[in-house]
Order: C-alpha cells, then sequence, then structure tokens
C-alpha cells in the first residue's frame, strides 16, 4: 500500500526513530520546514505548494528498506 510520511522539521529525529523501529524505509519521509502552530494560514499553503511534489513522488516510487 503506497505510503508517505510528512514531519516537521521539530519531529524529524522521533520520525525516524519510529520508521526505524517499524522497518519503514526513511525514503518515504517528507520533511517540512517550519512550525505549522506558529505560521498564517497563507503561508501554511505556501509549504503545502511546496511538498505536494515530494510526496507525490514518494507515493508512486518504489522504495526499498
Amino acid at each position: 500500500m503506497p505510503a508517505t510520511v510528512v514531519v516537521t522539521e521539530q519531529f524529524e529525529k522521533l520520525a525516524k526513530v519510529i520508521m526505524r523501529s517499524q522497518n519503514v524505509p526513511e525514503s518515504i519521509c517528507v520533511m517540512v520546514k517550519g512550525n505549522p502552530e506558529f505560521i498564517s494560514a497563507e503561508r501554511l499553503e505556501g509549504i503545502c505548494d511546496q511538498v505536494v511534489e515530494d510526496v507525490l513522488v514518494r507515493l508512486t516510487r518504489e522504495h526499498v528498506k
């Protein structure tokens, strides 16, 4: 089943530890710069536009651990 992990930079280390513990390849992970809790809705939309292509690539590419 295609999957991706989208995580903000504040949780990068935690995400990597969890992915390793679940034997999930790190190549499915997309890192988002900044903290969405403290930015405007307009800026958040811009960030989403920036990462959507990375998410699509990870959903359509085969990943090997």
